[in-house]
């Protein structure tokens, strides 16, 4: 994969997203991205989640301090607490008790964000 120089960083383009008709970020909105990406999960961790009404949930691959530069990965298990979830979405956290992978390398990755621009997964 070809990569390019800007600000002295070496990059390589690794996803694209089609943003559609809506470029700018909607929270709680499911986006896809073509990634090629596998996430690690460990046994024993805490997983935050985003859980839409349908109870199909996203976990969070990462937390974003660009909007709040004071967020924490402390802090992630009280951030429900914060999020003005849409009706019948909640936010959990919970230890998961063997490793989760997740692989896009074959597939699209669908992802959402919450207002943080925290950004979750969904897991298969």
């Amino acid at each position: 994969m070809p990569t390019a120089i800007l600000n002295g960083l070496t990059m390589r383009r690794i996803a694209t997203v089609d943003l559609g008709d809506n470029p700018a970020p909607f929270p709680y909105v499911e986006r896809y991205v073509n990634r090629g990406a596998v996430f690690f999960f460990d046994a024993g961790k805490p997983a935050y989640e985003l859980v839409n009404p349908d109870g199909v949930a996203y976990i969070m691959q990462a937390y974003c301090i660009g909007v709040d530069p004071t967020l924490t990965e402390d802090a992630l298990a009280a951030l429900g607490d914060r999020l003005a979830l849409p009706e019948g979405w909640t936010y959990r956290t919970r230890i998961l008790d063997e490793e989760l992978v997740v692989d896009t390398t074959a597939t699209i990755a669908t992802v959402v964000q919450d207002e943080l621009e925290n950004t979750y997964t969904l897991p298969g």
